[in-house]
């Protein structure tokens, strides 16, 4: 069955959605429906998009339910049986308005029911099913259901439920599928346009590579570009426009169309316990009424009138009825050709393409010359005893090859294969396809590293540089008769490593130095690499000890006057370490004092006043004495120490900051 919006555009992405644009015409306010499958039914509610384009508008989309069936039919009484459908029907209709035609006679009443009547013929004893009909005269009439020509059912409610239910049915079938149905309305013929975006398979790009034959030369390579479409729904794509676009854009999915229920507060009404009947006691005594009985007070109406007013609607003749929702404005209206969208690029297919439903396609995207040839390219981390046959390709087809697997044809021969990544207009690109058995390759690496060659001293600090060298050396050996242009990829070792005496590299990549030459036939090609390391090691003077100095006074790359500066320099710092040893010792003494003085201190607190315990005082006190003398001894020596210690901190810092090797003069 032919789709009233068949598929007019397909644009499919390489993160695995694709969009489609459906289009047709609607009279008037009508409906048309679609199906979709239930797993698509979220992305079309996300995506669609649907305008009348000639002065209509959308109402609504409707879409099927989510409740399993029997929920569905649950508010409608009817239900149809499989086997004998009418007849078990229509007990269900009783009392229902009908219209039956007999013999060309239409008669209309009210169903009373069915009668089986069993009867006795030539064939058998059979049974028929008659009808009973109530007419508008009152009268009972009865038909063979199986004679009637037409049976109508008048009431308009029961056809819509009746209708509701064989729809539904009708769905509940299709396990996997959701109608939606879109309420167009308007006047005359006009077009409607929908779009949607569902999940779709990746589309797959494959190249050809037609090299052509060895020593023809005037003929430019070609490269063809194929795109591999698959088709996966339920309905064929015919003459529909295909963009097929690469990119990585966001794309999610998201369940809108699963109900969505929020858990709400339960909050109950107050209530108050129930009054028992009061007991009024019996008077013992009957007192005389004070009040005449015309200046009781009345019953109160008030009480009425409250709840009189209690029942009156709460709206008032005043008030202001609700506004009707005020419909939105119609939407506004909103060959192979590359079209850059952002980061994507797009191949717009010029000719109106067909696939089958489940079916898939090999679709050309691309069938043009370029700028390229075959060489070598030899990497010894791929393979390090042959180079690699490869094509020199440079994109001059004016379009961004998507990447994907690449045949490559010389002349009408099949020579290999290659993955080509995603390649701009006007990059290069080598991609080998082969291993080239005709030419051996041989390296030896050769390594030295140099004592240093260069030392610096200056603002007290003192670099000293050296070297070391690596020599790569490659032999090709060409076997073949032909001459070839090789390419030979070196590693880098890291950005330390610099290049000397060696031909500059035609291109440098993340990894390698890619060198150009020659391989002349039947010969044999050396090919050197030769790179240094600039090994630098700084070191601060004035952090060094005496020994380290004295190791750097007895290298031999220092002149006499720099190494008779050292050791002046030398010289203050072994001054500095006696003044630092002595600094110490005082300081030890001083500690043993303190710790002597507090045991003093704890003596004297434990004597008494005998006699022998006061001269035993007496001796502490004076010992206490001493070592106060010998503390201020010691703190003069510290004071001494510490300038002296500045002194010849200051000394070396001077020399350290006169120093310069290379003499500047």
């Amino acid at each position: 069955m032919t789709s009233p919006f068949p598929i007019r555009r397909v644009v499919l992405y390489k993160h695995g959605v694709g969009h489609f644009e459906r289009e047709g015409t609607v009279e008037g306010s009508t409906s048309v429906a679609l199906t979709f499958r239930h797993a698509e039914v979220s992305d079309v509610l996300k995506s669609l998009t649907v305008l009348d384009l000639d002065g209509g508008h959308v109402a609504s989309v409707s879409y099927d339910s989510t409740k399993p069936l029997d929920q569905l039919l649950a508010d409608v009484a009817l239900s149809i049986p499989d086997k004998d459908s009418l007849v078990g029907l229509l007990p269900q209709l009783k009392g229902a308005h009908l219209a039956v035609t007999d013999g060309g006679e239409r008669i209309e009443g009210v169903l009373l029911g069915l009668d089986h009547r069993k009867r006795r013929s030539a064939d058998g004893l059979t049974t028929s099913v008659l009808l009973s009909l109530l007419d508008e005269a009152g009268a009972v009439r009865q038909f063979d259901l199986q004679g009637l020509n037409q049976l109508q059912i008048l009431d308009a409610t029961l056809r819509r439920d009746l209708d509701y239910y064989l729809r539904t049915q009708l769905s509940a079938k299709k396990k996997d599928a959701r109608t939606f149905t879109f309420f167009a309305q308007g006047q005359g013929m006009r077009r409607v346009r929908l779009s949607y975006t569902l999940e779709a398979p990746v589309w797959k790009a494959t190249y050809r590579v037609l090299l052509p034959p060895a020593g023809v030369v005037d003929r430019p390579p070609y490269i063809q570009g194929w795109a591999v479409v698959d088709n996966t729904q339920d309905e064929d794509w015919t003459g529909v426009r295909l963009s097929l676009v690469a990119g990585l854009p966001v794309s999610f999915t998201h369940d809108l169309y699963t109900p969505r229920y929020i858990r709400r507060p339960a909050v109950a009404v107050k209530e108050t316990t129930g009054v028992l009947p009061p007991v009024v006691e019996e008077g013992v005594e009957r007192m005389r009424a004070e009040a005449a009985p015309d200046e009781m007070l009345p019953a109160a109406p008030l009480a009425r009138s409250r709840s009189v007013r209690a029942a009156m609607p709460a709206s008032s003749p005043g008030a202001t009825a609700p506004k009707r929702a005020m419909l939105p404005e119609q939407l506004s209206q909103a060959q192979v050709r590359e079209r850059k969208l952002g980061d994507l690029f797009e191949y717009e297919i010029e000719h109106p393409v067909t696939i089958r439903r489940n079916q898939s396609a090999l679709v050309p995207i691309v069938l043009r010359p370029f700028e390229g040839r075959m060489v070598l390219l030899h990497n010894r981390t791929t393979r390090p005893e042959n180079p690699m046959r490869a094509v020199e390709l440079k994109n001059t087809t004016g379009l961004t090859l998507e990447g994907g697997p690449l045949t490559v044809l010389e002349g009408d021969r099949y020579v290999g294969e290659a993955m080509l990544d995603t390649l701009k207009p006007d990059e290069q690109r080598l991609v080998p396809y082969a291993v080239e058995l005709s030419v051996r390759v041989l390296d030896n690496l050769e390594s030295s590293t140099q004592d240093a060659h260069r030392v610096r001293i200056h603002d007290g600090q003192l670099i000293a540089e050296s070297r070391r060298f690596h020599t790569m050396t490659y032999h090709l050996a060409n076997k073949s008769k032909q001459e070839y242009v090789c390419y030979l990829d070196h590693p880098r070792e890291g950005s330390a490593w610099e290049l000397i005496d060696t031909s500059k590299p035609v291109e440098t990549t993340e990894n390698f130095w890619r060198f150009q030459f020659k391989l002349p036939a039947g010969q044999t090609t050396a090919f050197a690499v030769r790179q240094q390391q600039t090994l630098r090691q700084m070191t601060q003077l004035g952090g060094l000890n005496l020994q380290e100095m004295l190791a750097i006074i007895e290298q031999k790359y220092l002149d006499e006057p720099t190494r008779q500066e050292l050791r002046l320099a030398a010289d203050s710092l072994e001054r500095l370490a006696t003044i630092e040893r002595q600094l110490e010792q005082l300081q030890r003494e001083r500690e043993q004092i303190h710790r002597e003085q507090g045991r003093i201190r704890e003596n004297l607190q434990a004597l008494g006043d005998k006699s022998v315990e006061k001269t035993l005082r007496e001796r502490l006190v004076r010992t206490l004495s001493e070592q106060e003398d010998r503390l201020e001894s010691i703190a003069a020596r510290q004071s001494e120490f510490s300038q002296l210690r500045e002194a010849a901190h200051a000394e070396f810092g001077q020399r350290l900051a006169r120093l310069s090797f290379p003499s500047q003069g």
